[in-house]
């Protein structure tokens, strides 16, 4: 029953996500890029804080920003991994927003998608084993992107922008896997998104974005969508779901992301992927699931 409730925990979360390219599409048409995920990010440290009340007050804990975070060490820990996740997420946030300025909804959330096979290739660097199977999955993902995007020709400004944040989620992943054993998740995604929205505010700023409230006022549906239900309630359900399921499945799950922003993009904004697109699409998930299994997976199956 706990794997049952963790996977639905985890679809939600991956819907929320998905949907949230459709916002980010939508808001991207009235506010800036920069300007817009200083905003997300704002409401998401908002809604994180409420979350972390609610649990303090839940489990009749006394309220501080620490928690379990006694020492000064521990304390140093959470507000060093704080730092560079916020770093990380801003960065990639703003270029995932530039994407989406160019192309569509759909084709943004399976270049995204990329980070799943990006993190593993990573790896390498830091002399972890690498299968056979993942060389294959990059390739699959490699002539996926290319069928999506049209061609090397095709890749345009909106592309590199998404594959860039792409790379800049992976660096988040791995950031994230040093810090989050030693540090309470939640109160971690509370600062990075703190760190966020001081170094998106300021970015904003520095980049002359025209802080005009009616359009902010105008967009405010989508960035508090993405801030309350990307950032807040996704990240709490990834935790609550990543404690009963097996990583492997958790990973699997979480690229549906993919697919939903692609339904989000023709349910909300009247996208329509080519053929071509779509087969596209479909090359670069069957590349994300096989990225995800298991060492030795094929020849176990062979063996029974």
């Amino acid at each position: 029953m706990k794997k049952f409730w963790g996977s639905t925990a985890m679809i939600i979360a991956t819907i929320l996500w998905g949907f949230a390219f459709s916002a980010q599409s939508s808001g991207v048409a009235l506010v800036e890029p920069i300007l817009f995920t200083a905003l997300r990010s704002f409401v998401g440290v908002l809604a994180l804080l409420i979350v972390i009340a609610v649990s303090d007050l839940i489990t009749e804990k006394r309220l501080t920003l620490w928690g379990s975070a006694k020492t000064k060490e521990d304390r140093k820990e959470l507000l060093l991994g704080g730092w560079w996740c916020g770093l990380a997420i801003s960065v990639a946030c703003i270029s995932q927003q530039y994407g989406l300025k160019y192309i569509s909804a759909g084709k943004t959330g399976f270049l995204t998608a990329l980070y799943i096979v990006i993190v593993p290739l990573l790896g390498i660097f830091f002399k972890r084993k690498t299968s056979y199977t993942l060389w294959i999955a990059v390739a699959l993902t490699l002539g996926g992107s290319y069928l999506l995007c049209g061609g090397i020709d095709n890749i345009g400004i909106g592309e590199w922008f998404v594959i860039a944040c792409a790379v800049l989620y992976s660096f988040h992943i791995m950031v994230i896997d040093k810090y989050a054993a030693k540090c309470d998740c939640v109160r971690l995604s509370c600062i990075q998104f703190i760190i966020a929205t001081i170094f998106s505010t300021i970015a904003s700023w520095l980049a002359g974005d025209p802080w005009i409230m009616d359009k902010i006022i105008a967009s405010l549906p989508f960035w508090v969508f993405c801030g309350v239900g990307s950032s807040a309630i996704a990240f709490t359900l990834q935790m609550v779901s990543q404690k009963y399921l097996h990583p492997v499945t958790a990973t699997l799950l979480m690229s549906l992301e993919s697919v939903f922003a692609v339904l989000g993009g023709w349910l909300f904004l009247n996208e329509i992927l080519s053929t071509r697109e779509l087969l596209g699409c479909t090359v670069i998930f069957a590349g994300i699931i096989l990225s995800q299994l298991p060492s030795g997976w094929f020849r176990s199956k062979k063996q029974k």
